[in-house]
């Protein structure tokens, strides 16, 4: 089943169980998706629901960046919750010591920047990761 479907799919059954958390977060999902289709005048490839969802994540970690600062638990619990709901669809993320690995393996395939290093993770893994992560892991292994 397609990305989209899934999610449309599981937009439906949270209606039918009046869960409106998740009604709210896959709506607002479908409908920047629904943007990308109307501004490329043609259906959203399953890369650009995955580029979809990782946005999504990144604005409610962002959020939840600042949530803390303020110290504002309800918006923390529910960016917690939103990063959870979206995080399904994106797969298992790679832990940093399987990130490590593999931009070393990266680096050892002849990868000399962090551009190019990136490049590979996100033909390979891309939405599995996250990219200031493995920024960071780059930074530190082209300082050496």
């Amino acid at each position: 089943m397609a990305l989209r479907d899934q999610i449309q799919e599981d937009l439906k059954n949270g209606m039918r169980a009046h869960d409106q958390h998740l009604v709210i977060t896959l709506r607002s999902l479908l409908a920047a998706v629904k943007q990308i289709e109307v501004d490329s005048r043609s259906e959203a490839s399953e890369e650009q629901v995955i580029n979809v969802l990782m946005q999504e994540v990144k604005k409610r970690r962002d959020t939840l960046k600042y949530a803390e600062q303020q110290q504002r638990q309800d918006m923390i619990k529910q960016n917690n919750a939103e990063i959870a709901m979206l995080q399904k669809y994106l797969g298992e993320q790679l832990s940093r010591e399987e990130l490590e690995r593999i931009i070393d393996a990266a680096i050892s395939a002849g990868a000399d920047s962090i551009g190019k290093v990136m490049g590979v993770l996100n033909k390979e893994h891309k939405g599995r990761f996250e990219g200031r992560l493995a920024s960071e892991i780059c930074r530190v292994k082209f300082a050496k």
